[in-house]
């Protein structure tokens, strides 16, 4: 049962994460300075606690006894859910927003490759393991995902520095290749 629930729950997410992508405008909510502070704050919550969280969970799990790896499995789900969820929604969202005074995504290349890559990152890494969480079949399993994980960290890390080099140059390599 919940295998079919996870792969569900994961093709809606990634469908609706992938609307501003084919032209779905976000309308603004606040004004462009709140929205920035909202996105910037929220991307560093979001790549802090992501980097640093696992690190700390992965070492505890690796080294310490099966009791205090089950016990940091639930300590980082608890901060998933806290941290890394609501910043999965909220840096993008803000951003799309954000991006409106320049057009909408498909007007702002660079915008576009940078969510391109974000939605790729949340397709490899971050909804799996999200979802995973979630539905945590496996809470009493102190190294269940620990290889998979590392494994899509690592896929996404050269993602991570696109979107760091799509935002400070506001150049794209994707965009000119798929929208024109």
């Amino acid at each position: 049962m919940a295998k079919p629930l996870k792969v569900f729950v994961y093709l809606l997410l990634m469908t609706v994460m992938a609307l501003p992508l084919f032209g779905v405008r976000v309308p603004k909510l606040l004004p462009s300075i709140w929205l920035l502070l909202i996105h910037e704050f929220s991307g560093f919550a979001f790549v802090g606690h992501t980097i640093f969280s696992n690190i700390w969970q992965m070492r505890v799990r690796q080294t310490q006894s099966e009791q205090a790896g089950i016990w940091a499995r639930g300590f980082i789900r608890k901060m998933a859910l806290s941290i890394t969820l609501p910043t999965t929604i909220i840096t993008p969202l803000a951003g799309v927003m954000l991006i409106e005074d320049w057009g909408g995504l498909l007007n702002a290349h660079w915008a576009f490759d940078a969510y391109l890559m974000f939605w790729l990152m949340a397709g490899i890494s971050l909804w799996p393991d999200l979802i995973r969480l979630v539905i945590d079949e496996h809470a009493n399993d102190a190294t269940h995902g620990m290889r998979g994980g590392g494994i899509r960290g690592v896929l996404v890390l050269p993602l991570v520095f696109y979107i760091i080099v799509c935002m400070v140059t506001k150049k794209a390599w994707i965009a000119p290749l798929l929208l024109t």
